[in-house]
C-alpha cells in the first residue's frame, strides 16, 4: 500500500510540472493597473516622461518646450494610468512586457503613442511633444534589463561639450574611437553629427551620462529657425557679425543674403542696432546662424511708445471679406489686409488674389490690442503638392515647342502641355514677359500649368 501511495504522489508530481511547463498551455501577460497587489515589479516596466507643448521638428524640442499639465497617460489595454503634475511628469508602473501603446488624453490632445519592445525590468523616459491634438515622442531613453538604448536629437556639440561627446535626448552621450557609427549601410564618423539630428544610440547608461557603443545617424536635417524683432549689440563685419534679438544669438557671414522694403536690395551696412528685422536660418549649438535677413527698418512703435510689430507664419486656414479688406486666418492670429498689404512670393510683387486656403504664409504687421494683426507685407512661403498653385512674375528660359513649353517664374519651373489654356498665344510668349501662371504643384516643386496669361 504505501508502495502504491508513493507511486501515485511521483505521477502526480510529474503531471503538475507537465501543466505548468513548457509543455502546458502558456499564460497571458497581465494587463493590470499600476497598484494591483500581488504585480512582481521584477516582471515589468517602468515608464517615465515629461509632456511638453510645441512640434517635434521645432526648436522647442531639444531647448525646452512648455510643460502641460490637465494631461492624462494610460497604457492601452490596461488600468495603468497617471496624470501629468505641475512640472509636466509623468510615471507609470507595473507596465507589461512587450510593444505598448500609450493614450494621450486632455489638454487639448487626444493620441495614441506606441512603444515597442518594452522589457521586464526596464525604465523608459520619454519627452512627449503634443501639437494641437496631436502627440509624438521626441525622445526617449531605454534602461536596464540589458543594454540601454537612446533616440532623440544632437542638442550640443564641441566645443561647447568635451570631444568626441554629445548631448542628446538631455543626456551627455560619450563615444570614443571603438564607436561605431552608421547612417543606414553607409560608415560615419562623429564629425557627421550636427545640431537637431536624430540619432539611435546604444551602450550603457550610468545617471545622465551615456556612453555609447554604436550611433546610428537618422536624419540629417538641421532645424529651420525664425527669429523677428529688434537688432541689439551689432559687432564684427559681413564676413563674420553677430547681433541679439532678446536672449537669442544671432551670427552670419559673408553667405548671409539681405532684403529690405526698398528698390534696392539690402546690404550688411544696412545693419544697426535697434533695427527690425526678420532671420531665417539654422539652430546651432548656442546661437542662429542666418543664411537670411529682412530689414525691416527701425522699430515700430505704438502710442506708448512700445513695439507694435508682429511677425507670424502660419498656414492659411480661412479668408473672408473682399478686397482689399480681407480677414485671413493664418494659424490661429486673424490677420487684416488693406489695400497697402504688399503681398509677395520669392520677391516679386503678386495681388490679393494669389492668396489661397492651404497656403503657407508669413506676415509682417502691427500688432492691435485684441491681438490681431494689421498685414504690411505677406510672402507666400509654399504650396501643398497637388493643390492649386498661382503666380505672377517675369518669364525666363523660355524653351520647347507650342503648346508644351518650358520657362522659369521667380524661380518656380513651370511647364505647359495640350490641356492648358493660353489666354495670349503660346507662340506670343518670350523671355522677359510678365505672365500669370495657375497651375498644379508637384512634389520636386514643379508647376504644371492649367493656364497662362501674359501682364
Amino acid at each position: 500500500m504505501r508502495t502504491f501511495f508513493l507511486r501515485f504522489i511521483i505521477v502526480a508530481s510529474a503531471l503538475a510540472a507537465g501543466c505548468g511547463g513548457k509543455g502546458g498551455s502558456p499564460t497571458s501577460p497581465s494587463n493590470t493597473g499600476g497598484n494591483t497587489p500581488g504585480t512582481s515589479s521584477g516582471a515589468t516596466a517602468t515608464i517615465t516622461g515629461s509632456v511638453q507643448g510645441g512640434t517635434a521638428n521645432s526648436l522647442t524640442a531639444f531647448s525646452g518646450g512648455v510643460a502641460l499639465t490637465g494631461v492624462t497617460v494610460t497604457v492601452v489595454g490596461t488600468s495603468i494610468s497617471a496624470t501629468v503634475d505641475g512640472g509636466g511628469r509623468f510615471t507609470l508602473i507595473n507596465v507589461p512586457p512587450g510593444d505598448v501603446q500609450l493614450q494621450i488624453t486632455g489638454g487639448g490632445a487626444n493620441s495614441t503613442l506606441p512603444v515597442g519592445a518594452v522589457q521586464a525590468s526596464q525604465t523608459i523616459d520619454l519627452v512627449v511633444m503634443v501639437s494641437g491634438s496631436t502627440a509624438s515622442i521626441d525622445s526617449q531613453v531605454k534602461s536596464g534589463g540589458g543594454e540601454a538604448e537612446l533616440e532623440g536629437r544632437v542638442e550640443s556639440l564641441p566645443p561647447t561639450m568635451a570631444p568626441l561627446t554629445f548631448k542628446a535626448a538631455g543626456r551627455t552621450v560619450k563615444t570614443d574611437s571603438a564607436t561605431r557609427f552608421v547612417d543606414g549601410s553607409v560608415t560615419r564618423s562623429f564629425a557627421d553629427l550636427q545640431i537637431g539630428m536624430r540619432v539611435h544610440a546604444k551602450g550603457s547608461l550610468s545617471g545622465d551620462t551615456f556612453t555609447a557603443t554604436r550611433v546610428e545617424l537618422q536624419s540629417a536635417q538641421t532645424v529651420p529657425v525664425e527669429v523677428n524683432g529688434t537688432i541689439d549689440t551689432l559687432t564684427g563685419s559681413a564676413a563674420a557679425f553677430q547681433f541679439k534679438i532678446g536672449s537669442r544669438v544671432v551670427k552670419g557671414d559673408a553667405n548671409t543674403t539681405f532684403f529690405g522694403d526698398g528698390d534696392k536690395p539690402d546690404t550688411f551696412s544696412d545693419l544697426k542696432d535697434g533695427a527690425r528685422v526678420e532671420v531665417k536660418g539654422q539652430q546651432r549649438d548656442g546661437y542662429v546662424y542666418a543664411t537670411r535677413i529682412h530689414i525691416n527698418g527701425d522699430t515700430d512703435t505704438d502710442d506708448d511708445g512700445q513695439d507694435s510689430s508682429a511677425s507670424i507664419h502660419g498656414t492659411l486656414v480661412s479668408m473672408s471679406g473682399s478686397k482689399p479688406t480681407l480677414v485671413l486666418l493664418v494659424g490661429s492670429t486673424t490677420v487684416h489686409t488693406s489695400s497697402a498689404t504688399e503681398v509677395k512670393r520669392r520677391g516679386d510683387v503678386q495681388t490679393l488674389d494669389t492668396l489661397k486656403v492651404g497656403q503657407t504664409l508669413h506676415v509682417v504687421g502691427d500688432r492691435q490690442s485684441d491681438g490681431s494683426i494689421n498685414a504690411r507685407k505677406i510672402e507666400i512661403d509654399d504650396d501643398a503638392e497637388g493643390g492649386e498653385f498661382e503666380i505672377e512674375g517675369s518669364l525666363g528660359g523660355l524653351k520647347g515647342t507650342c503648346p508644351s513649353v518650358q520657362f522659369a517664374v521667380n524661380g518656380f519651373s513651370i511647364s505647359t502641355s495640350a490641356a492648358t489654356t493660353f489666354e495670349s498665344a503660346c507662340s506670343s510668349l518670350k523671355s522677359g514677359d510678365r505672365v500669370s501662371v495657375k497651375g498644379t504643384r508637384h512634389a520636386d516643386g514643379s508647376v504644371a500649368a492649367t493656364r497662362v496669361k501674359k501682364n
